[in-house]
């Protein structure tokens, strides 16, 4: 092929893609000269296309290469085409820019990224004397493995390295462990150095995120609290297959397990993790003074479980969840189909389905008030990857995701599944027409499960409901993050924290505390056809969750390992119920019958003042971070002197004590509000101050006042 020097331009164009005999395309044997799988990546480990550098949105000093190498064909061609292909020389490589500056011989903001002397300067340098091929259009990195994949450092000043392989899509390997991105995600455990060398620094668990050609990885790490010996497993016999595998992981990192908590402390944690109240002064009376058997604790976990209050409480949980919002016949609809389900135990994956599929009439079929969380295909992606898949692929919509396996085209086929749904004369339709364009290449595309995790069927036709399919898809046995979202969840609201935290980031680079359990966990929960109860009970049953809160001098430092229960502060509804529980007072909301708890409202919409203050979710965004603690000023004062808590100290139980001795009113008020007898100093100090019998009834309300603000009344331990 010759070129006039008028059509020069024209012609390098056409050969850097179609090359010449010069600048021709790698074969499957020289793919390690392919831009896509080796170049980029070396430049991505060097930081220039990150988000500080010419990764950034605007790019850097008129330079601008996609946000960690997401998109290689349009790199290429701003390295080698744009400008006039001013920054490559092709004749004298060693002066072409991208040298110069990288290797901090001409100014450069971002300072000497590659030395002069390195092997990644001179492969950089020898991809340039051959032209700058970018090799097999088709040939990318399909997957990386590391190794080892769980690293066990039993002392402080213990190193490992790490080693990464690349598969290719040629079906070839690479060894890419210089190449590859390393990010602790707990430095305060272990740190990693650029070439993969980790380097224990304080016990715990963690792990190694491990980033090469666009795909992600991780290695756990684990450094022991203190050296492992062996433990008599008689003293905490398992109760089931939980115990086993948190018993095993306490003495491979050497933490000693908190004992079973005692039966008043169980019982409060139990009562109020079942069914979001506190267990009665009598009830606690009457499991107190019943004999130990064997199956004590499992026959009020089965009784718990049977109540309406278990109903009711899981419907706020999974309405949480669902972000289930608004007001009038529509909301009722869509509440009570879900409170029904909760009632009848109806399989979570026929759940779902029901949810994805749902169109019609808003206040004739409830589930279709889901689609109301946005108009936008995309937004309603973001909220199904995050809710049901525990995906937050929202990083895709503009870029592939740092962190996770999620391309652009993954994000927007994911989204194609929703582009059909219309809104009018108050339901939800399917409409004829509805597109998500990739926003590259503004062409539209078809809908397709998230990545490589499932396919899109043959016999589609534009007369089908996609979300059909995507229904299926998601709630199959064989989709390895539905089931697994869903127990991770179930786990976090009995145990306060996930087994994978946060709860909506279920990502490789983010590996869960304790994999085999969550697997064998994820397993049951799909043997038992996706039953809730079942699961919360098999929680429930165990010695791990039946631990005390109480830490001893070995185990105080996890907060991973379950070696104690933890502390968890009541949610806001459930506090609200709780005060009026022990106050006897109930509260009040508009449109309600007297003696509705606060968990039962069907939306945050109710109007409460008291919720509201107390910092209850309004169900926009996700309430996996909603507390009561650390609320502020509003609250404490609202604790302290509110006008709610000061009437119902003034109207309620305080009345119907006046009357008891000193005793009996000190034990009374520690069972209502605490769940347990008072401790001997604690019953002898106020039993003596609230001797004078004039002043009773407002000495009581000081008790009272003082519970209800303490620590222990407003956590779950």
């Amino acid at each position: 092929m010759k070129c006039s020097s008028k059509l020069l331009w024209s012609c390098l164009v056409v050969t850097l893609i179609s090359g010449t005999p010069r600048l021709r395309s790698q074969s499957a044997s020289g793919s390690s000269e392919s831009f896509r799988t080796s170049i980029l990546p070396l430049l991505t480990k060097a930081g220039c296309n990150s988000g500080a550098c010419h990764g950034a949105a605007t790019g850097q000093a008129g330079f601008k290469l996609s946000l960690l190498g997401y998109d290689p064909v349009e790199d290429y061609e701003r390295i080698t085409r744009e400008l006039g292909a001013r920054r490559v020389d092709f004749e004298h490589p060693e002066t072409s820019l991208l040298l110069m500056k990288a290797s901090g011989s001409l100014d450069h903001e971002g300072g000497s990224r590659l030395k002069r002397q390195s092997p990644e300067f001179q492969r950089l340098k020898n991809w340039l004397t051959r032209g700058a091929p970018f090799g097999p259009a088709n040939l990318e990195v399909s997957s990386i493995q590391v190794g080892p994949s769980n690293l066990f450092l039993p002392a402080l000043t213990n190193h490992a390295q790490l080693n990464v392989t690349a598969q290719l899509s040629d079906g070839s390997k690479q060894d890419v462990t210089s190449l590859a991105l390393y990010t602790a995600n707990d430095d305060a455990v272990a740190e990693v150095s650029k070439g993969g060398q980790v380097r224990a620094v304080g016990p715990g668990l963690t792990s190694i995120m491990v980033r090469y050609g666009g795909q992600v990885d991780a290695a756990r790490v684990a450094i022991p609290f203190q050296p492992t010996k062996a433990s008599n497993r008689s003293d905490f016999p398992a109760r089931n297959v939980i115990d086993e595998h948190v018993q095993a992981e306490l003495e491979r990192l050497g933490v000693p397990p908190s004992p079973l908590s005692g039966d008043a402390e169980f019982l409060r944690r139990v009562t109020l993790d079942l069914t979001g109240r506190l267990p009665t002064a009598s009830r606690v009376r009457e499991f107190l003074a019943e004999t130990n058997h064997p199956t004590k604790r499992e026959l009020l976990i089965d009784q718990l479980i049977g109540t309406e209050d278990f109903v009711n409480y899981w419907t706020m949980h999974l309405a949480d969840l669902l972000l289930l919002n608004g007001t009038g016949d529509n909301t009722a609809a869509y509440f009570n189909w879900l409170r029904g389900h909760v009632a009848t135990n109806t399989p979570f994956d026929q759940v779902v389905r029901e949810l994805i599929t749902a169109q019609g009439n808003l206040t004739q079929v409830g589930p279709a008030n889901f689609w109301l969380l946005a108009a936008d295909p995309r937004d309603l992606s973001e909220h199904v990857g995050r809710i049901f898949l525990g995906s937050q692929i929202a990083c895709a919509r503009c870029h592939t995701h740092p962190a996770d396996r999620w391309t652009q085209e993954d994000y927007h086929r994911f989204a194609a599944y929703f582009a059909r749904i219309g809104r009018e004369a108050g339901g939800i339709h399917l409409t004829q027409r509805g597109v998500v364009e990739h926003p590259k290449t503004g062409k539209p595309l078809s809908p397709k499960p998230l990545g490589s995790l499932g396919t899109t069927p043959d016999n589609a036709s534009q007369e089908q409901d996609p979300r059909i399919h995507l229904a299926a898809w998601m709630t199959s046995a064989d989709n390895p993050l539905f089931a697994r979202t869903i127990v991770n969840r179930l786990w976090k609201w009995m145990l306060g924290r996930g087994l994978v935290e946060p709860v909506d980031d279920l990502r490789p680079t983010n590996p869960p505390t304790h994999p085999v359990l969550l697997e064998v966990l994820v397993a049951d929960f799909k043997r038992h056809g996706f039953n809730l109860r079942h699961t919360v009970r098999t929680i429930a049953f165990s010695g791990t969750y039946q631990r005390t809160s109480h830490t001893t001098s070995g185990n105080a430092a996890d907060t991973q390992l379950y070696s104690h229960a933890h502390l968890k502060p009541l949610v806001v509804p459930v506090f609200a119920d709780a005060v009026a529980q022990v106050t006897g007072v109930d509260n009040v909301y508009q449109s309600y019958p007297p003696g509705t708890r606060a968990v039962q409202l069907m939306s945050p919409a109710t109007p409460s003042t008291e919720l509201d203050v107390l910092g209850r979710c309004l169900r926009k965004r996700s309430c996996e971070t909603v507390r009561t603690a650390g609320g502020g000023v509003t609250l404490a004062l609202h604790l302290i002197n509110g006008a709610n808590l000061q009437s119902k100290l003034q109207t309620g139980v305080a009345l119907e004590l006046r009357e008891l001795s000193p005793p009996r009113i000190v034990e009374e008020l520690y069972l209502r509000a605490l769940g347990r007898p008072p401790e001997p100093h604690e019953l002898s100090e106020w039993a003596s101050l609230l001797q004078p019998a004039n002043d009773r009834t407002e000495l009581i309300q000081d008790l009272l006042w003082a519970l209800l603000n303490s620590r222990e009344f407003a956590w779950n331990h």
